[in-house]
């Protein structure tokens, strides 16, 4: 049920995980004979969200859909991909299985892309270990301001006083009017500190094309959104045990800005 330490840490709090039938604090040494009681006070699932989502992967236990850019992962409000996807991802019919469909891990409500969906308490919980320890590789994409170097493969500058690290390959770059350069980048998480791959690369330089907190003056486009987007995700099943590596194209737009981009130069280039 709950993936990650500070999932349980705010279960503790909420009152959802007991000790000994009790409401308890965190740090409490467990004994013999303690009994631990996980308590769901959410009966009814989410309500629906009717927008359509692209399901690229699902079994039993898990489902991998595309996050549109613009639609926060889950929380209070109705328009989440959590809600969005209660009818359109299948709801397990196994025994442990979760009262609806999760997600596992978030993405910016401004990046598109690729989240894992959980429909099981036992993918659940194996998945938010795996995260935890590193086993599950994320690539995005994303177009920048300037024109990156390409011997940068690696920024492990710490985030908040973590340590944070990103695998980075560029793919291409274009010169631009508006930016002077932009520049196509391939980008690998390492560790998973809140916005690491836009602190990142702002922290270089090279602020994310769209990036209305960490960007620069001339970074946004009106009505284009942030140009990052997780493409690929590669695990071992956390229950059947083989191996998914499940990818799609990165979005058009990005395509399609440097190219646009490019003609704009070239065009004022000549006169």
């Amino acid at each position: 049920m709950y993936p990650s330490n500070k999932g349980v840490k705010k279960g503790i709090k909420k009152g959802e995980i007991q000790l000994n039938n009790k409401i308890v604090e965190c740090g409490r040494f467990l004994k013999k004979d303690d009994t631990i009681q996980i308590i769901e006070f959410e009966e009814n699932a989410p309500r629906s969200f009717p927008l359509k989502i692209e399901v690229l992967f699902e079994d039993d236990h898990l489902a991998i859909v595309n996050k549109p850019s613009g639609l926060i992962t889950s929380g209070n409000l109705f328009r989440t991909l959590e809600n969005a996807i209660q009818n359109q991802v299948k709801h397990c019919n196994l025994k442990g299985a979760l009262k609806w469909p999760r997600p596992v891990h978030r993405l910016d409500s401004s990046t598109s892309g690729m989240v894992i969906i959980s429909k099981s308490i036992a993918a659940h919980i194996k998945l938010g270990e795996m995260l935890k320890e590193k086993q599950i590789t994320k690539t995005y994409r994303a177009i920048v301001q300037g024109n990156f170097p390409s011997e940068i493969s690696i920024i492990d500058s710490e985030i908040h006083g973590k340590k944070s690290i990103t695998q980075i390959k560029k793919i291409g770059s274009s010169k631009s009017l508006r930016n002077n350069h932009l520049s196509h980048l391939e980008l690998k998480p390492i560790t998973g500190r809140t916005h690491q791959l836009r602190i990142h690369l702002s922290e270089q330089g090279f602020p994310i094309v769209g990036d209305k907190q960490y960007g620069g003056n001339g970074n946004i486009l009106e009505h284009k959104g942030l140009f990052l987007s997780a493409i690929q995700l590669e695990f071992i099943h956390p229950v059947e045990h083989y191996p998914i590596n499940v990818s799609i194209p990165f979005p058009k737009k990005f395509s399609s800005l440097m190219e646009r981009e490019r003609k704009r130069f070239l065009k004022f280039e000549k006169k």
